[in-house]
């Protein structure tokens, strides 16, 4: 697949605008059952529709992940434990890796620099293949007969562009063509693997933590030797690789890493605008990100019938009891702002370490039994605290 904007006439499919009847598929509530993926037209998400709780695990191995997973949330929103691979040495959480292992008909390879596009595959692009065959395998054995949602969580499409480089060592993120066939590529074969899991009669939900927009579109994305940074890209394009990525996948879930407004040519663009324009129909955000412009924000989404989810610290898994201490961390702020408790149970509960984007990937410092412990604990910190939100009255 070419990677030089010259070899693009027009935009790819990554990169058009999305029709406004080509919405993204609602999360379904656990224990509903649905037949094969196709893409084409979805329906638009019911306000409340969005409910559950997800923990994920960054640095487990991938079978005591998975059998976590569907001990702690078997009838909640089980996440597929794609980050808990570990290769031979200690780079081995590498969410930017996951990833690349995704991309259809790109070849990749690992430099000192990162991830870079290549011509053929090599040593560790068989790594990547291995673990998402590994991760495949343990949700397949571990949650055989489960027939509700499996969240994959993945970086998202303009992430994933800002941490690779062509072969010459020139960033993806300034090359036209290539940003292209990235975000293309990504799309497709995120796609591909949904399907292998609808396969199983599980329904996957994509989750794209999509941490670099603000850098992108401002372009302060800083440039391999860090002296210069790379232009802005268009909000349009922006806007319109997000839409259509989530186009072509099943019910996705975007993460941000805050609700913060982004000023832009001496504009604002606000958290509910960036989600609009981006076509998604459901959000997250980390509860410590949240002032009090975030919270409103969050009640604009929420009142709009997008689905919200809020993501607890990864020490909430090492006291795993402490429910009442998340539910009050969450009810407060909320109430603040005039919005019900009872509002509430549209909430959804993500749980536990985020992906490991930077590079070097480091692992963390807990291991052997301290690291089951602790994604024992956000399993049911995430479980425990889903609970109590469905009782408020």
């Amino acid at each position: 697949m070419p990677t030089s904007s010259e070899s693009h006439a027009g935009p790819t499919m990554a990169e058009q605008a999305v029709p406004a009847s080509g919405q993204p598929a609602t999360l379904r509530p656990a224990g509903t059952t649905t037949g094969i993926w196709v893409p084409g037209p979805k329906p638009d998400v019911a306000a409340g529709s969005v409910s559950g709780a997800a923990g994920y695990i960054a640095n487990s191995p991938v079978r005591e992940a998975a059998a976590a997973a569907f001990d702690h949330l078997g009838d909640e929103l089980v996440p597929m434990p794609l980050n808990a691979h570990r290769s031979e040495d200690r780079w081995g959480a590498d969410a930017i890796g996951r990833a690349v292992g995704l991309l259809t008909d790109l070849h990749v390879d690992r430099a000192s620099f990162g991830w870079r596009l290549t011509s053929a595959g090599g040593r560790d692009e068989r790594i990547e293949s291995s673990a998402l065959s590994e991760a495949f395998d343990a949700i397949a054995e571990y949650g055989d007969g489960y027939t509700g949602q499996v969240q994959i969580s993945l970086p998202g499409p303009w992430t994933l562009v800002t941490a690779l480089s062509l072969s010459s060592g020139a960033p993806v993120l300034g090359d036209l063509g290539a940003r292209r066939d990235v975000i293309q590529a990504y799309a497709f074969g995120i796609a591909e693997f949904a399907d292998k899991l609808c396969a199983l009669g599980m329904q996957p939900v994509v989750r794209l933590v999509e941490t670099r927009l603000h850098p992108v579109l401002t372009g302060t994305w800083p440039t391999v030797s860090g002296w210069a940074t790379l232009p802005a890209v268009s909000e349009t394009q922006v806007y319109a690789a997000l839409a259509s990525t989530l186009r072509h996948l099943p019910p996705v879930l975007l993460s941000l890493p805050d609700f913060e407004p982004l000023h832009l040519q001496g504009k604002e663009i606000t958290a509910a605008e960036v989600v609009r324009n981006s076509g998604a129909t459901a959000v997250s955000v980390p509860l410590a990100s949240l002032k009090a412009h975030g919270w409103e924000q969050l009640a604009i989404l929420s009142e709009a019938g997008v689905g919200t989810w809020m993501g607890l610290p990864p020490t909430a898994g090492s006291q795993p009891k402490e429910v009442k201490h998340w539910l009050n961390r969450i009810m407060t702020p909320w109430t603040r702002i005039g919005m019900g408790a009872a509002s509430l149970r549209g909430f959804g509960v993500l749980a536990g370490e985020e992906l490991p984007m930077a590079y070097p990937p480091l692992l963390t410092s807990v291991e052997g039994d301290g690291a089951a412990n602790l994604g024992t604990g956000t399993m049911m910190i995430a479980a425990g605290l889903r609970r109590a939100i469905e009782e408020i009255e």
